[in-house]
């Protein structure tokens, strides 16, 4: 295997020309373009004094403009941090300091954030690489003023020295992506250009992709599920069309357009693209997958099915930021039922899967509830400046999830729910989603999620928060009432909600691999209902 920046010259050299990249605004970058630009981007952080091994952020909407960036930087062994647009003073004032960072690619201004301002705000601000998206009250080729903390992007890539040594190898960091830690703050999953080209290379070969395939990218690329759907694009050859900003009808004329053949999502997304006015039910587009992120699987594939005559069948997936997305995906060919679960097949031939025994460790045999653990070149490296954390994940070789499922066979499993969403129930492990999946099959009820609450004395018990379909009875005695003869009716008893709990929508945060629903604020809204009760 070859380092990341020639294996994205050989794409390049098949058809130099072919246009690798459509931004939302029009602009597009041939093969040959993306890889001039990039390798600009490398001289300039060079003269930034930005070195082989350092970390470097972007802070940046889905442009071109990451792209190079991180082919740039891939090209000297430099290792990009995606930080998330959404983030705010404590959390980059954490990442910054955690990873080291000194460069960070911004916006000028980005959906009402002027971030050269933000940054300017921090303990330590960072050297800006500004690029202009804001071109209210300026030209749109007139670069921001540069000064002793800023360059603008033009700048940065409008060098003509010569081309900065391709110090990048196999073993560099390359991508690092931040996820929930233990102490409030986002960890760092660091990602070498050897597992990250592994992994985009099985991507390629599960799903097919060439260089007539078309990918809409709409999810962040600063998350993992983001950039692992435009990687393998890229190297296939094919086309990656990136969205900035997430909008349902902008993003169905923009597969119409472009004739989008590749697209994943969360399931909520994907509902609101094809059943958008604007969707062509004649669409290009027939591979992808989606994340249970809302609990409305089964609707997801339901709902893209009809509206496409079943030209569309996504299938479920699942992925973290410590292994990559798409890791795995059931077959397009089984029923909604088959292909609206979370997991599947693994697709790497060296990836491996296991079920252990959450309090013992003990590895459990197919069928078996308990913590989803992984092996295989597709993992982080580390936890980057976080030895505790690394070390905390892994036991023996094999990165512990925190996630619970089972096993279908040796290369198969099932993702129920993260170990902390989890139901002790009267000594009982239980899904949430079991319950969920039961409360939803009632004509009452549109949306369900299931929390736990500790009542002393009993240890967990269930808690329900519905959203009711136009059909429920209008008092919430009444249905609280039919809904538990419902449960009472379909589920073992010490899986019956203790309180049903009617609500018009669920929290829900939009985070760098779509949006979703905010269990620790049910979980606390459940818990002051049976404290109160």
């Amino acid at each position: 295997m070859t380092a990341a920046w020639r294996r994205l010259c050989a794409a390049a050299d098949h058809d130099p020309q072919a246009i690798a990249v459509i931004d939302d605004d029009g602009t597009r970058l041939s093969y040959q373009e993306l890889i001039d630009t990039a390798e600009r981007a490398a001289v300039g952080l060079a003269e930034l004094g930005v070195q082989t091994g350092d970390n470097i952020g972007a802070f940046h909407p889905n442009r071109s403009t990451w792209l190079a960036l991180w082919l740039g930087a891939a090209r000297l062994g430099v290792n990009v941090i995606g930080l998330n647009t959404r983030f705010r003073d404590a959390e980059l004032n954490h990442l910054l300091e955690l990873a080291s960072i000194r460069v960070v690619l911004t916006p000028d201004h980005f959906l009402g954030i002027d971030a050269p301002a933000l940054f300017a705000g921090l303990d330590n601000p960072p050297h800006l690489i500004v690029e202009q998206l804001d071109t209210t009250e300026a030209p749109a080729d007139e670069a921001p003023a540069a000064s002793e903390t800023t360059t603008s992007w033009l700048d940065v890539i409008s060098h003509d020295s010569p081309a900065a040594p391709a110090t990048g190898e196999l073993g560099h960091l390359t991508i690092g992506f931040t996820t929930s830690g233990t102490t409030g703050f986002p960890k760092i999953a660091c990602h070498t250009q050897a597992s990250t080209l592994h992994h985009a290379d099985e991507v390629v070969k599960a799903f097919h992709l060439t260089s007539d395939s078309v990918g809409l990218v709409a999810l962040p690329l600063c998350g993992t599920f983001g950039f692992m759907s435009a990687l393998p694009v890229l190297l296939a050859g094919g086309t990656v069309v990136l969205v900035s900003t997430w909008e349902p009808g902008a993003a169905a004329r923009a597969i119409e357009e472009h004739g989008v053949t590749f697209c994943n999502g969360s399931d909520a997304m994907l509902i609101d693209v094809v059943e958008h006015p604007d969707f062509n039910a004649d669409t290009t587009w027939t591979d992808g997958v989606f994340a249970d992120f809302t609990n409305a699987g089964i609707e997801c594939i339901k709902t893209t099915g009809e509206r496409t005559n079943n030209r569309l069948r996504l299938v479920g997936t699942y992925g973290s930021s410590e292994g990559f997305a798409l890791m795995c995906h059931w077959p397009s060919e089984g029923s909604v039922a088959e292909r609206s679960r979370n997991g599947g097949p693994l697709i790497g031939d060296d990836y491996q899967v296991r079920v252990c025994d959450p309090d013992t460790g003990e590895p459990l045999a197919i069928g078996e509830h308990g913590e989803l653990q992984f092996k295989g070149a597709n993992f982080i490296d580390h936890y980057l400046g976080n030895p505790e954390a690394t070390a905390k994940a892994f036991v023996d070789g094999w990165f512990r999830s925190g996630d619970l499922g089972y096993l279908l066979d040796d290369t198969t499993f099932i993702y129920l729910a993260r170990l902390g969403d989890s139901l002790r129930l009267r000594g009982f492990l239980c899904d949430p989603s079991e319950i969920e999946h039961h409360l939803e099959t009632h004509e009452s009820i549109d949306r369900a999620q299931v929390v736990g609450a500790t009542r002393p004395g009993v240890g967990d018990v269930a808690v329900a928060f519905v959203i009711p379909t136009d059909s429920a009875p209008g008092d919430e005695k009444a249905f609280e009432a039919a809904m538990a003869a419902h449960c009472t009716a379909g589920l073992a008893n010490y899986k019956r909600p203790e309180r049903i709990v009617i609500v018009n929508e669920f929290p829900v945060t939009d985070g760098p691999n779509g949006i979703k629903v905010r269990k620790v604020d049910l979980r606390a809204t459940a818990q002051a209902l049976i404290d109160n009760n």
